[in-house]
């Protein structure tokens, strides 16, 4: 029955995960039956009991597919339909003597998804067959049928299925399937001994109280089946994992006297998610430790940190050793080795780097290196012999320390005995581990500098006090420290040097070297220079300027703002007048000798035939240098901006053959500083139009360009402050006309009613608005003196205080309205900022949420404020008309905007308010929802 294989596995599929069908196969008649291919229309297999009653062979070659369907008929009653599941039918078979034989059959129908029949089993009745003449079978003969279903009971399910099936009927076991009996490694003899005891004693203790009440509770509530897993005893003495199915069968009275069960091995499955759990206990125990090391924040040295470490990287890994090692002065040094098994910390251990080429240049390119084939490896060859044999190391995990941008060291984590296989989440633990290794390597260095500038700063102390040159320090933008020797010499005493601002300073250089000198400072400080010189003329407290030269050291912090400015000033005086004099020595040699003060360049033959003294003086390279240049090496220290416009320019107008022109660029110095120049050309041809003489007069226009620059950076000056005016103009028409409007809705008030006391009460907050506009009047000249520079600082404003005081300036407006305010904002929140500016922001936001209120309800505004992060949000929400943001979004806040179509709408006060806002260094944003109201957002830092 070779061929017909695939149709028994596909069955049995079937019929496993139909408990309900396979329990009336098995009380019906399970010897006995056939399937009938519905779809084809024939037969798919045939028991042996029914060939064998039909006259056939059971073996091959009658035994199989051929055979079945040349040979053997099966038909229906006519007119009969495959209806019910299952469903009494009478059929005809046709024997091997080709005589025709009825039976009654129960049919059970196998269905595909879309209920279509796919095949039929048939279960034939125990008094379905005849003999071949059709005589009945005697007495005897349904005897040993009887007998034979007993003894064959199964056998197709266990003959073919891979799961085990075992029979109890009556507490005791009358079948065991082969599978069963190889799945639970037992022998016939076995079985038969096991089958004497109690079959609970083949559960794990620790499962067997669970089964029990499994079954007997099932049993207790008639259930027809129940599952269950545990593990079970195999004949081997080992427990596998299993799950069982139990088909429970009662008799007339309810007692349970049949348990037909398929038991399936599940110990591959329980050992994977055993495997499972442990990863995962294992990784939670790794983040339970990084959280530990992480959070704590005490001051630990170096030294108990590094301990730390390679506990948690020994606990967390579960290995035996953990090592943290520094490269210096080529050396592999072990700062500290622990060694779990003995709870014991060492750093004895050195190795030489020269020695282990391979291993360090694999540890510098990788973020972790691993590796389970050490003895073969080639990064690892070198230390096999040293180090990995001696120490019976079978895998290693290694993670570098890289610290201030430097390769620094390895965290070594190795395992011994067993094979290990590293997982992704040992190698981030581990790269965790040096991560916090080199945060606290980069801190304990920042501390170590720190000391060394406290001895540093003592000796710069005594220095200062015992030199004639003077030293100031500052910390800060703020003078905290003047040398004895530099109030001496200015005639300013320390007390009142180190009272004055940086802007006061500055006032003590001279006029024309002011500038200059703010420029220099700035620039070296914008590129993060340590040290830097410059000269200046400074005003001492005589009134009369000296000549000092300048030297500063600065150390900056990581933000790149300087934290020490350490100047070291000595006077020049004297020097100056000497350079001074002897400049104009030279001038008069230079008017003797030259009739220009600007530099001469001659070339002829493709080489510098001369180079004025003034020439070589501009760019500082000595004259044999010059006299050695070609065209291209000339055209080598162009500025790269400009040699791509230059070069061209000149190349083309020797191709014209002018005998004259003139352009700019930037030329480089020896000191590889670029200096702006303009070159007068004058060439002269010879007869085949080559140029023989190139003749340049060259200036320096340096200082001419500085000064375009200055210019330009004066011009966009005054753009801004145009700007500035303009949105003055704006807030002054805006916020005068807020108090004019609520002035003339007072008067308004007070002229429409006759009531004395509503006549106080109109006057009262007409003098209160009057207050109000004398206010605003206040601030905005107090604004007028910030943007012309009088006044430059920020205040610290109560928040609540400035909307108490802004809502009493529009108290008419509110009541006339029926405003409800409601104000969530704790009375001590403040921000800083401009109180005009404030205040403005405040009455707009305020007048909008009630010009722009809706018609259906009273007007209803919801202020807050509180602090987020380094932030102070305060948010006015109203229930008004609301702005279509889908719309307006990119305009909300454009001058001139409105979005409501009020003729006395202006759209300035939404663009003033950003610019308030944004002045003051803050930020503003809007929601809202067209029929619901407006939500305005204020960030103030």
């Amino acid at each position: 029955m070779g061929n017909s294989n695939y149709l028994k596995d596909d069955f049995y599929q079937h019929l496993k995960g139909d408990e309900e069908l396979f329990g009336k196969i098995i009380t019906s008649n399970g010897k006995y039956f056939f399937v009938w291919d519905y779809v084809n229309q024939e037969h798919l297999w045939i028991s042996g009991s029914v060939l064998k009653k039909l006259g056939f062979k059971s073996e091959p070659p009658e035994n199989d597919l051929t055979t079945w369907k040349s040979r053997l008929k099966f038909t229906l009653a006519p007119n009969d339909t495959l209806q019910g599941n299952p469903s009494k039918k009478e059929i005809t078979l046709e024997n091997s003597q080709k005589i025709t034989i009825k039976a009654t059959a129960n049919l059970f129908y196998i269905r595909n998804q879309e209920k279509e029949i796919l095949r039929v089993l048939g279960v034939l009745e125990k008094n379905w067959f005849k003999d071949a003449s059709g005589a009945k079978i005697s007495k005897k003969n349904k005897f040993e049928k009887t007998l034979q279903e007993s003894q064959n009971r199964f056998k197709f399910i266990s003959e073919n299925i891979s799961d085990g099936i075992y029979i109890i009927e009556n507490d005791q076991l009358v079948f065991a399937s082969k599978a069963y009996l190889k799945m639970m490694d037992l022998s016939e003899e076995q079985k038969q001994q096991s089958h004497k005891k109690d079959m609970f004693c083949m559960v794990h203790p620790d499962d067997l109280e669970m089964v029990k009440g499994a079954i007997y509770g099932a049993a207790e509530n008639k259930q027809p089946s129940v599952k269950y897993i545990f593990r079970c005893l195999t004949g081997k003495g080992e427990y596998k994992w299993r799950e069982d199915i139990m088909n429970i069968h009662y008799d007339a009275s309810g007692k349970a006297f049949r348990a037909i069960t398929i038991a399936r091995d599940i110990t591959q499955e329980k050992i994977e998610k055993i495997e499972s759990i442990k990863k995962q206990e294992s990784i939670d125990l790794q983040n339970q430790l990084l959280i530990k090391l992480y959070s704590n924040v005490m001051d630990n040295a170096l030294e108990n940190k590094i301990k730390e470490v390679t506990i948690l990287a020994a606990k967390g890994l579960t290995i035996d050793r953990a090592s943290f090692w520094e490269i210096k002065n080529e050396e592999l040094i072990c700062k500290n080795l622990f060694d779990k098994i003995e709870e014991v910390h060492s750093s004895d251990a050195i190795l030489d780097v020269r020695t282990i080429p391979k291993y360090i240049s694999a540890l510098n390119n990788k973020t972790a290196f691993t590796t389970d084939e050490m003895y073969t490896d080639q990064d690892t060859i070198e230390l096999i012999d040293n180090y990995l044999r001696p120490l019976g190391v079978t895998d290693m995990l290694d993670v570098p320390i890289r610290a201030n941008g430097k390769f620094y060291g390895v965290l070594c984590c190795e395992h011994r005995d067993n094979p290990r296989v590293w997982s992704e989440n040992d190698i981030s633990f581990a790269r965790a581990l040096a991560d916090y290794l080199s945060l606290a390597l980069e801190e304990d260095s920042r501390k170590q500098a720190e000391i060394k500038l406290n001895e540093n700063q003592e000796k710069l102390k005594f220095i200062a006090e015992n030199t004639s040159d003077g030293i100031l320090v500052f910390e800060s933008n703020a003078m905290t420290y003047v040398s004895p020797a530099y109030s001496k010499f200015s005639g300013y005493s320390e007390e009142y040097m180190q009272n004055l601002s940086l802007e006061n300073i500055f006032s003590l250089v001279h006029p024309e070297d002011r500038e200059r000198l703010r420029i220099i400072i700035y620039s070296n400080l914008g590129k993060q220079k340590q040290n830097f010189s410059y000269e200046y003329r400074f005003k001492g407290s005589d009134g009369e300027y000296q000549w000092r030269e300048d030297s500063a050291n600065v150390i900056y912090k990581p933000d790149g703002m300087y934290s020490k400015y350490i100047l070291i000033s000595r006077d020049i005086t004297e020097r100056k007048k000497t350079e001074r004099q002897l400049i104009e020595s030279e001038q008069q040699l230079r008017l003797i000798t030259e009739n220009t003060s600007d530099g001469v360049l001659v070339i002829e033959n493709g080489k510098l035939s001369y180079v004025s003294p003034s020439y070589v003086k501009l760019l500082n390279y000595p004259k044999e240098v010059y006299l050695n240049f070609t065209p291209e090496d000339v055209y080598s220290r162009f500025h790269p901006d400009d040699i791509v416009t230059v070069q061209p320019f000149i190349q083309e107008c020797l191709a014209r053959h002018l005998k004259e022109f003139k352009y700019e660029f930037r030329f480089r110095a020896s000191d590889g500083e670029y200096h702006w120049r303009e070159d007068s050309a004058n060439v002269i041809y010879d007869e085949n139009g080559k140029y023989s003489k190139y003749i340049v007069v060259t200036r320096d226009i340096s200082a001419r360009k500085e000064a375009e620059k200055e210019k330009n950076r004066l011009f966009q000056i005054t753009e801004k402050q145009n700007e500035k005016l303009i949105n003055f103009t704006h807030i002054v028409s805006h916020d005068i006309r807020s108090h004019t409007s609520n002035l003339s809705m007072i008067l308004d008030l007070f002229e429409e009613t006759t009531d004395p006391q509503e006549q106080k009460e109109y006057f009262s907050m007409l003098k209160q608005s009057t207050d109000k506009l004398s206010d605003t009047i206040f601030f905005l000249n107090e604004t007028v003196a910030i943007q012309s520079g009088e006044k430059g600082k920020k205040v610290r404003l109560n928040l609540k205080k400035e909307i108490e005081k802004a809502i009493l300036g529009i108290n008419a407006i509110i009541k006339t309205n029926k405003v409800r305010l409601k104000i969530n904002i704790e009375d001590h929140l403040e921000i800083e900022g401009t109180q005009s500016y404030l205040e403005s922001i405040i009455f707009n936001l305020l007048t909008n949420a009630i010009k722009y209120k809706s018609p259906e309800r009273d007007p209803v505004i919801k202020i807050k404020a509180g602090k987020i992060a380094e932030e102070i949000k305060l948010s006015v929400q109203d229930n008004g008309l609301g702005i279509d943001l889908e719309t307006n979004k990119d305009k909300i806040f454009g001058m001139y905007k409105t979005f409501h179509g009020n003729p006395d709408a202006v759209g300035l006060g939404l663009f003033m308010m950003k610019n308030h806002i944004e002045s003051m260094g803050g930020s503003i944003d809007v929601e809202s929802e067209v029929g619901v109201g407006t939500t305005f957002n204020l960030y103030f830092i």
